[in-house]
């Protein structure tokens, strides 16, 4: 814990957690030079999230998840079930391409814990995909309309009893299983004991067992992967993640299609069930961010872009709760990294309600001219940059729309330089010419 943190605003426990997380502290660098690449790239970063105008250049930080396993021909299932070619391509593809802020290796899920569980919320590759794409959600009404009333009294039961089972088939006994509130008194305590004493729960919970001692041989064999490049001098783009609470009803539990027809069926009860995630979504953004040393909490938007919903109904049941997150997690010293998907052009001017230099939105397909325009000096911005070109473009075409591109959006700081999505494919020509036009065009 930083010294006098209790006693901090917002605002200095978030410069501190920074300046922590920026100097490298914990990190053991391979040299002095590591060190000094790290404190610049970090410090790059800091300066943008501060909307200071760096001595140098802009971050530049593309948010890739398989994009780096292709990149040095492995298969996507390759990736999720060896965590060693994961490991090994995600540091060979930090130090190629020389990023100021990398991946999160564990962002590629390692696929025999999903065997494990019989996970239902994703196919991945070898697993109702082809080996060589990138992971794909399956959505449906894993929540039901009656559900309502459980999930937002307790949240947690909820999650455990109920949304579990239906989700992973190796947890489907759990459904079975009474509220752990009756062991808060020795007469009562027999009957909730008993129940996992049954044959098929007992299953559950080797399953479960089993997917953790699996997970935990994963990360004890990434780990060291993950090591090199922080010592290597290349800090990683976040430090936890967490979600708007619409989306999470939106994505995981209701699912699209029932979610926006609650907005007229029974819309008090998605705003309060909105509301009652409120504190477990900066629970858990906080947590991963301070076990991890990194302040930077990535929050991918899905369904409040420009299209989805009409401008009424995103300051009624979008916002409001995504915005205490926000508050929440900036409370708490991390700083809210926002990955804006789809056009949020109609949606600029709710952004500017957050506090000043506290957050960061890395757009998609937002017009960056605009976003420059209405955000620039509040909060820092970036993205922008079409990954289309990326992938079908040349070394020519991705310069110029560099260029272009920082023209127009980096303006005098609070500018980080990044893709418009998350890449699951990149040609290694394209990615380097975004890269060095970057440092090229990207200088103050």
């Amino acid at each position: 814990m930083i010294a006098g943190w209790e006693n901090m605003s917002s605002s200095q426990k978030q410069e501190a957690f920074l300046a922590k997380w920026a100097s490298g502290e914990g990190i053991e660098f391979a040299g002095d030079e590591a060190r000094a690449s790290y404190q610049y790239r970090a410090g790059l970063i800091k300066d943008a999230v501060q909307l200071k105008k760096t001595p140098d250049r802009v971050p530049i930080a593309p948010i890739a998840v398989f994009a780096p396993i292709m990149l040095y021909g492995y298969s996507a299932k390759q990736a999720m079930y060896d965590p060693h070619i994961l490991g090994k391509a995600c540091l060979d593809y930090t130090r190629d391409y020389d990023v100021d802020a990398t991946m999160i290796p564990p962002m590629v899920m390692h696929g025999p814990v999903l065997d494990a569980l019989g996970y239902h919320l994703y196919k991945w590759p070898g697993h109702g995909i082809k080996d060589e794409q990138g992971y794909q959600f399956v959505e449906k009404e894993y929540m039901k309309a009656g559900d309502y009333d459980h999930f937002i009294a307790d949240p947690t039961d909820y999650w455990f009893r109920v949304w579990l089972p239906r989700t992973h088939s190796a947890l489907e006994p759990l459904a079975q299983m009474p509220p752990l509130y009756g062991t808060m008194e020795l007469p009562m305590a027999a009957p909730w004991l008993c129940t996992l004493g049954a044959p098929p729960i007992q299953e559950a919970y080797k399953a479960l067992l089993e997917a953790g001692r699996i997970a935990f041989e994963w990360i004890q064999a990434l780990g060291p992967y993950m090591g090199q490049i922080l010592s290597s001098g290349y800090p990683m783009y976040a430090g936890s993640a967490t979600k708007a609470p619409f989306d999470v009803l939106g994505d995981s539990f209701r699912g699209t299609t029932q979610l926006m027809m609650d907005l007229y069926r029974r819309p008090q009860k998605v705003l309060d069930a909105c509301d009652r995630l409120v504190p477990l979504m900066v629970g858990m953004g906080v947590g991963g961010a301070m076990a991890n040393n990194n302040p930077l909490v990535f929050i991918p938007l899905h369904k409040g872009a420009d299209g989805f919903m009409s401008n009424e109904q995103f300051e009624k049941f979008y916002w409001p709760t995504l915005k205490k997150v926000m508050i929440g997690l900036a409370d708490n010293g991390c700083v809210p990294v926002c990955f804006v998907e789809g056009g949020y052009n109609q949606r600029l001017e709710y952004l500017t309600e957050v506090p000043e230099g506290q957050s960061v939105f890395i757009f998609d397909r937002t017009d960056m001219a605009k976003a420059r325009k209405i955000l620039g000096g509040k909060s820092c911005i970036g993205g922008g940059f079409p990954v289309s070109l990326i992938i079908t473009g040349d070394a020519q075409q991705v310069e110029a729309e560099t260029k272009k591109l920082l023209e127009v959006a980096a303006g005098d700081g609070g500018y980080i330089l990044s893709i418009g999505c998350a890449m699951d494919e990149a040609r290694e020509h394209t990615l380097k010419a975004f890269m060095q036009a970057g440092k090229k065009y990207g200088k103050y």
